[in-house]
Formats: structure tokens, sequence, C-alpha cells
């Protein structure tokens, strides 16, 4: 007899509609519901809390197209849990994964437990603060896990963009000093005492901050995320003309 996915205790799964009968690869998206207060946070001081929310909702809409342009089985992985049938609409398609709680690396570990257990054998997770991410770095990212145990896409603020593994690794999460340049490097040290291969992406920009922001949208990284040109070009004004 069929089944679906394992339900993990406590926090229901809405399976994604894609993906049967291959290898089960799951491409998550962990993300805060976009609206004003809770998402973007970082952008406040500078955008309002109206302005933050409009830029994380262009970064969320540019990340989950690129999600379901990559060929896995897509997933949100949400917060906060009362927001499943708002996300499901921005989502479609997409299995809907209620976030668990601590901080965010605890966070990142259960989402990764919880999507090996519910069938996956392989799982990159992705956060919404990098938009222009090609469809092609996440087919990447799950291919080198036939060679590596963890792939990770380095963020030039010392963070990381992606992680990919195809076994649960709470190690390289738990007590992780998440938002501190240091998370790269303490992954890294983790993964390493463990005798795990790791792999890595070209690093990306964040887009944590109000500069990030600017320098990518001056920079061309946006050209590829075209929800997120807009937001940035209306909340900071188009960007400055190359110099000839």
């Amino acid at each position: 007899m069929a089944t679906g996915p394992v339900v993990p205790a406590g926090r229901p799964v809405t399976p994604s509609r894609t993906g049967r009968g291959r290898r089960r690869d799951a491409l998550a998206v962990i993300a805060k519901e976009p609206v004003a207060g809770l998402a973007k946070t970082r952008l406040v001081p500078a955008l309002g809390e109206s302005g933050a929310a409009r830029a994380a909702a262009a970064m969320l809409a540019d990340t989950l197209a690129a999600v379901r342009a990559a060929g896995a089985d897509p997933w949100l992985c949400f917060t906060p849990a009362e927001a499943r049938e708002r996300l499901g609409r921005l989502a479609p398609g997409f299995g809907l994964l209620a976030q668990g709680g601590g901080d965010l690396g605890d966070r990142l570990a259960a989402c990764l437990a919880d999507l090996l257990g519910a069938g996956a054998d392989r799982v990159a997770i992705v956060g919404a603060d990098t938009p222009q991410v090609p469809p092609a770095s996440y087919r990447r990212a799950l291919a080198l896990l036939d060679e590596a145990d963890v792939v990770l896409g380095p963020a030039l603020d010392g963070g990381y963009y992606l992680v990919a593994a195809k076994a649960p690794r709470p190690e390289l999460f738990v007590g992780v000093p998440m938002g501190t340049e240091m998370v790269l490097a303490e992954t890294l040290t983790r993964a390493g005492r463990d005798g795990l291969a790791v792999a890595l992406l070209p690093p990306l920009r964040d887009l944590d901050r109000v500069e990030d922001l600017a320098e990518a949208l001056a920079a061309g990284e946006l050209d590829g995320a075209p929800a997120t040109f807009a937001a940035a070009a209306a909340l900071l004004g188009p960007a400055p003309a190359a110099v000839p």
C-alpha cells in the first residue's frame, strides 16, 4: 500500500506535488512570512517596516521562482505556523513545513531532519536572502552530494546562503552563533572534526542590510531576480549608471 510522507510529530507536513517516481531531492526555502515587523528587520531602520516587508516579499517571490525551476521537490519551511494558508497561496505546489522552535541553527537542523524523514534522499536548504541564486546553482548543490557529505554556499558576510546534506547533521547547526561572521568558519570546523567531506558553491552576497541591497542593485546582481530588482529600485532609487 502506498504511503505519504512521514509527518514529524507536532508539525504537520503538506507535501509538494512534484517528484514522484525518482530519487527524491528536496529543495527547501526557510523563511519568515513577509509581513511588517517580522521579516527583514535589519532593513527597518532604513526602509521602515512596510519597506522592509516589501523587500522581503520580493526576495521570497524570486527565491520561490528559482527553487520551483530547479527540478527538485520544492518546500517552504516557514514561520509563523499560523501563516500556513497564506504562504501556501504564495508558494503553490510547494510542500509546507512549519519551522520548529529554538534559534536558526535549531530550526535548520529540524528542517533537514524532517525532510529526510519525509522521504527525501538529498536535501538543500536556502534562505530567502539571496534571490539572485539561479536554478542551476541549486541543481549543482544537490549533485555535489554524490561526492560530498555536506555542501555549503558561502555568503560574503561570513555565513552561508545554502546548506545541503543527505543525512541529519544537528552537530553542524545546534549551538552555532547564527547571524555572526563566524557561522561558515565554525560550520567548517565542526564538519572537519567529524571527518565530513564538504563542497563549496561560489560565494554570494546576502541581502541582509540596506547597503547589501544597494550594492547588489548597483553591481547588476539582481538582474535575474526581477521582483527584488523592482522593489530595490523603487525603495532605493535606480542604480547609478556604470562609468564607461
